[in-house]
């Protein structure tokens, strides 16, 4: 399985590779056109993949995994933050990400800050042959060639569609009965905690993660063990909704306790 994932994402890699050549030299190489062409290409391919590495949510495996007649209360995953982090100890994919996506930053940044300047300045006027800003932005007229910059993107992808969909994967589904752990693309894994056995929920996050609404929250079993599922996005929504399926499950078994005793 860890094969194919691999194949997966060097052939997604290497489709958007094979479109962006075939953009760049079917508009004139080497011409504003042709790095216009590929570099919209690369940034729209780029954000597709990212988005069909988002989708793998385990929802078939999750909703196999229910028992009959358990339905789904609440689902969260991972925050953001946590996808930031697993590229940030990867250092291979820090830099093939890294690398790209500041470039990227840098020309949305300029295209958008022409923009504003064309829409001030007025095209053709005075204004926009004069000061320093209409010296850098006269160089290129139209701007297009600046697109090209989106094109390392293209060499982005494999290892951001390998950490976008671990991520993703990583779920964290409240049923009336339990709380469903599922993580992993092609080999996964997913066990369950029993709302029953949880006699108390804590949570723990700092106040920039509370300002970014993610943290830890930690599950006291009977046992006397602790279960934490670390950066849960929403831990508020998501702590009090587990503790109050816990605590109508404890109220159930203890009815259940007492029909059986009469």
């Amino acid at each position: 399985m860890r094969r194919l994932w691999k194949l997966a994402r060097w052939s997604a890699f290497l489709f958007a590779l094979a479109v962006d050549l075939a953009l760049f030299y079917t508009s004139t190489p080497f011409t504003a056109r042709s790095f216009f062409a590929a570099g919209l290409a690369s940034l729209i391919m780029f954000i597709a993949f990212i988005e069909l590495a988002s989708l793998f949510r385990g929802g078939r495996r999750i909703r196999n995994f229910l028992e009959r007649k358990e339905e789904k209360v609440h689902e969260t995953g991972l925050h953001w933050v946590r996808l930031l982090r697993y590229i940030r100890d990867d250092k291979t994919s820090l830099s093939w990400i890294g690398i790209p996506v500041l470039i990227a930053m840098i020309v949305s940044v300029y295209e958008i800050a022409w923009l504003i300047w064309l829409g001030t300045s007025g095209v053709g006027s005075a204004a926009t042959r004069s000061g320093s800003l209409g010296y850098v932005f006269s160089v290129l007229p139209d701007n297009a060639a600046v697109l090209g910059g989106f094109i390392p993107l293209i060499f982005a992808i494999p290892f951001a569609i390998f950490h976008v969909a671990n991520w993703s994967s990583h779920r964290y589904v409240i049923t009336p009965q339990r709380i469903i752990v599922h993580s992993g693309v092609f080999d996964y894994h997913m066990h369950g905690i029993t709302l029953s056995r949880v006699v108390d929920v804590k949570q723990d996050y700092t106040w920039w993660q509370q300002l970014l609404n993610f943290g830890d929250v930690v599950f006291r079993e009977t046992a006397g063990a602790d279960e934490t599922l670390d950066c849960v996005w929403g831990p508020k929504k998501f702590a009090k909704i587990a503790t109050r399926y816990s605590h109508g499950s404890a109220t159930q078994d203890g009815r259940d306790a007492e029909t059986n005793e009469e």
